[in-house]
């Protein structure tokens, strides 16, 4: 465990030594690469993690034990090779579910997916999965959301990258496919940033060099101008993964991006075996096809609203929203019980989260 306390102080420290990890230890790097006057948890961390970095290490590993949130650290094996290989690679992830230990491709694209580009998105990522495949994507609203359910509709591996602490959902409305997810016991959600740590403007565009890296390569499905998916096109690039595009309609703004990617050399898509034969996977993977004909259906709790009556985070709630922060006191708890319950209960739809502010589901 100590090796993950040292990732995960180095982690939330500013210390920039990535060109480091591949031939030092944590320890190492702590003790002997950082200097004292570093050796302090980075601002935008400090308002939920404010004491010295070991210290808030052992914090976060004691409430990922109570969260069942599993800690990857780039020295361990079970981290991912191809991560390993981009430019600032995170010194620890934190995952719920079972990271697929397969090759992964990531499918990307706007919030603002049409009827067609949510159907070629579902079903490419569906038809992808059948070669053993896992699918990347963050999680997001339009082609991400479709890109994950054509994944569990076909039974097979997908990965939701976070942009905030994965104890925390966003956005809220994704609540169905972020619990198939974990418990299809074939993907995972996975995030860099502990438990608490909400999202911001550049926690996004961080979290897109992961879902690239993660990759062998990436499909831009639907992309305008000032996408975001622009921007993982565009770590796909430094990193050396192919990339992948499909056109879409002529003189559609929408596929603005598309365009521009394809004039820049991106591989043209109009089928899975577009990838394929291009990726050279081994045929002999394809299972028979699961997809066609398969509904999904979104996860409704089973959970009854009344056996939660009498505790006392509902009692407190009942008389209106809070912040965490003042939900943790006015219920007397420790903050891992605290946050361990509030996770289960958006899970389960008794509360809901906007932002910091929790609310009962009413």
């Amino acid at each position: 465990m100590d090796k993950k306390r040292y990732a995960i102080a180095l982690s939330l420290m500013s210390s920039g030594l990535w060109h480091l990890y591949a031939k030092n230890d944590p320890e190492t790097m702590y003790n002997e690469y950082v200097p004292e006057d570093d050796k302090k948890v980075q601002e935008y961390y400090s308002q939920w993690y404010s004491k010295s970095p070991l210290e808030e290490a052992d914090k976060i590993i004691a409430l990922c034990g109570k969260m069942n949130i599993t800690m990857i650290s780039y020295w361990d094996d079970e981290y991912p090779s191809l991560l390993k290989e981009i430019a600032y690679p995170p010194a620890v992830l934190y995952v719920r579910g079972t990271l697929p230990q397969k090759m992964c491709l990531a499918i990307v694209g706007t919030r603002n997916d049409d009827l067609q580009s949510a159907s070629i998105a579902e079903k490419l990522s569906g038809m992808l999965t059948q070669y053993d495949i896992a699918i990347v994507s963050g999680l997001a609203m339009g082609i991400d959301r479709k890109a994950h359910i054509g994944a569990l509709k076909a039974g097979g591996s997908t990965i939701g990258v976070m942009a905030n602490g994965i104890d925390m959902l966003y956005p809220a409305s994704n609540r169905d496919i972020y619990t198939d997810i974990i418990n299809s016991g074939k993907g995972c959600v996975l995030s860099e940033y502990p438990p608490k740590v909400r999202i911001s403007k550049w926690t996004f565009v961080r979290r897109n060099r992961i879902v690239s890296g993660l990759s062998r390569g990436v499909i831009v499905i639907k992309a305008g101008e000032k996408s975001g998916a622009l921007i993982t096109a565009q770590y796909a690039i430094e990193q050396n993964r192919e990339l992948f595009v499909c056109p879409g309609h002529s003189f559609d703004e929408g596929y603005k991006g598309c365009y521009k990617l394809l004039k820049e050399g991106a591989h043209p898509v109009f089928n899975e075996k577009d990838i394929i034969e291009i990726l050279d996977v081994d045929k002999e993977f394809r299972q028979p096809t699961l997809f066609d004909g398969i509904q999904y259906k979104q996860v409704i709790s089973n959970t009854n609203f009344a056996a939660y009556e009498d505790d006392d985070i509902i009692r407190t709630l009942k008389h209106g929203s809070m912040d965490v922060d003042s939900l943790i006191r006015a219920v007397g708890k420790s903050s891992g019980e605290v946050l361990e319950k509030l996770t289960t209960m958006e899970l389960e739809g008794v509360i809901v989260r906007l932002g910091n502010i929790i609310s009962l589901n009413k």
